[in-house]
């Protein structure tokens, strides 16, 4: 079927058509035609929404998914579903499941599920057996099997010969990329949120800046040392972002990624006592926070993600020092960019930061929004509020249910066909 996107904002600064409002036609799987105005057919299928965009379809960094071993949180559908209503037209999934993506077997069981499934599923490889820090997984057959990248995911690397190694193997791969969460956890055991007043005055065990610097400057130095491909993921205060900053200029390889979570809350959030928003790594001071919008306008950083970690009331519902870290936002990151976020960064940088430079960190397969390009789209609507009173995950782990948002996502362009949230579509 031919779809026609009538006048709709073009969002992409490397198209020519960017900030235009066009109209796209869009047949089977690429973008056939581009003008200020298209004639439609009883074989074409129009779509108009006013005031709504479209850009390159956006992609999430560190998603965890619950398939396999933990289908309650979530599986590989409802992701999927997850996503469509959050506009991501692919997922890059950590290898936190059970058993954990640690060998061909479950990349490839990844990549062959994801077949079926409305977006592109990208597997990210575990850096070690059962993401335990000890012994190394098999880190080129894995890369060989489709593994895009490598990372314990939400576990952080304690083991700096382990790193050394990884950083080593992964230059022999085709998607060679280490991810890593920088924590000591040494130098925060037990602790709860953001050392500071807030943790003072709540009586809670803090976390220290200092177990994220330590741990990014062990990391930036074994980068150097081997010479690799390293993306420092979620950092979370400005110390961090000033030594990314320092080592990017010498070396081009290192990259960096933010929570959206850690772009708009703070630590005094923390007063409710809230265990959704009991993050890792936890919410930090205003001026952290300020420092890392600098650092997304500077390109410090190079990637937003969402943060999407579903968990099971058991863990979450719960006294707050017991509770796990984490929160579900795949379907609700976007609205939280534009309901907090857009005068401040602008609507370019999150196209930038989830559409553009996550397939270059990852060299993924380009999309341009240009006449014969493969049509992998996102249309959303900017000014269009919306209720978040339902979600897709069988997880339930969020503060904004029953919220009202601004942005919405109208649907997405993927693998040859057009994804609605709207049901008259």
């Amino acid at each position: 079927m031919e779809y026609l996107i009538q006048k709709v904002k073009l969002i992409d600064p490397r198209s020519k058509f960017h900030q235009k409002t066009v109209d796209v036609l869009i047949q089977d799987q690429r973008i056939i035609d581009i003008k200020k105005e298209i004639p439609t057919s009883s074989k074409i299928k129009a779509l108009h929404s006013p005031n709504s965009c479209i850009s390159p379809g956006w992609i999430d960094l560190g998603t965890s998914i619950g398939e396999p071993g933990n289908e309650h949180r979530e599986t590989l559908e409802s992701i999927s579903k997850s996503s469509i209503k959050g506009g991501y037209t692919a997922i890059c999934c950590f290898p936190n499941t059970q058993p954990a993506l640690h060998s061909k077997s479950e990349i490839e069981f990844i990549i062959n599920r994801s077949k079926q499934l409305p977006i592109h599923i990208y597997p990210i490889g575990a850096i070690s057996k059962d993401c335990k820090g000890n012994d190394m997984a098999e880190i080129l057959q894995m890369s060989r099997s489709g593994a895009i990248a490598f990372s314990d995911g939400i576990k952080s690397l304690q083991n700096s010969g382990l790193l050394m190694r990884a950083l080593e193997y992964v230059k022999m791969s085709d998607h060679g990329l280490i991810v890593n969460i920088p924590f000591d956890s040494n130098l925060a055991p037990a602790g709860q949120i953001n050392e500071g007043k807030t943790s003072t005055y709540l009586g809670l065990r803090g976390i220290p800046i200092l177990s994220e610097t330590v741990a990014l400057h062990r990391d930036l130095e074994i980068l150097k040392y081997t010479n690799s491909r390293y993306l420092a993921h979620k950092i979370s205060s400005s110390e961090s972002t000033q030594l990314i900053k320092k080592y990017k200029q010498k070396h081009t390889a290192l990259y960096s990624s933010v929570s959206i979570f850690n772009l708009i809350y703070q630590d005094d959030h923390m007063s409710s006592f809230d265990t959704n928003l009991k993050l890792f790594p936890p919410l930090r001071s205003n001026e952290d926070r300020k420092a890392l919008i600098k650092s997304i306008l500077d390109d410090t950083i190079d990637i937003i993600c969402s943060d999407h970690l579903a968990l099971e009331p058991e863990k979450k519902n719960i006294e707050f020092q017991n509770a796990s870290f984490g929160a579900i936002n795949i379907e609700s990151a976007y609205s939280l960019f534009q309901t907090h976020l857009a005068e401040e960064l602008g609507l370019e940088q999150w196209i930038k930061k989830v559409a553009i430079r996550p397939r270059e960190v990852f060299n993924l397969e380009k999309s341009i929004l240009e006449i014969g390009a493969p049509a992998d789209i996102t249309w959303f609507n900017p000014t269009q509020e919306w209720n978040y009173d339902l979600t897709h995950s069988p997880s339930k782990n969020t503060s904004l249910l029953q919220s009202k948002l601004k942005g919405k996502v109208l649907g997405i362009f993927t693998k040859s066909q057009f994804y609605s949230n709207d049901k008259s579509n």
